[in-house]
């Protein structure tokens, strides 16, 4: 909910009303395509919804920084909130 608040805002603000699906990436997707690169997705899941987002913050920084995660600074904010409330894609991607 936050993230398409977060978009029609943008929209708002920027004066477009055109958005299509493409425009905001999945939870999931990025999941897959960034952290599954160097981690089982499992051990993503067991900390979903257990940690603060100051820890997914620190989380994600540091395997940026440190480990050369490919995420831009939207991608990790966007990322820390679907892993700090799973977003229901995390949660089915999860399931799996």
């Amino acid at each position: 909910m936050k993230r398409w608040a977060a978009v029609i805002m943008l929209l708002y603000i920027t004066g477009s009303t055109a958005v299509s699906a493409g425009d905001v990436p999945e939870c999931a997707e990025l999941l897959r395509n960034r952290c599954q690169s160097c981690h089982y997705l499992s051990r993503v899941c067991e900390h979903a919804g257990e940690r603060s987002k100051r820890k997914w913050t620190a989380t994600l920084e540091r395997m940026v920084e440190r480990r050369g995660a490919e995420l831009n600074k939207e991608e990790q904010v966007f990322l820390v909130d679907c892993l700090q409330v799973p977003a229901s894609d995390i949660i089915k991607e999860c399931k799996k």
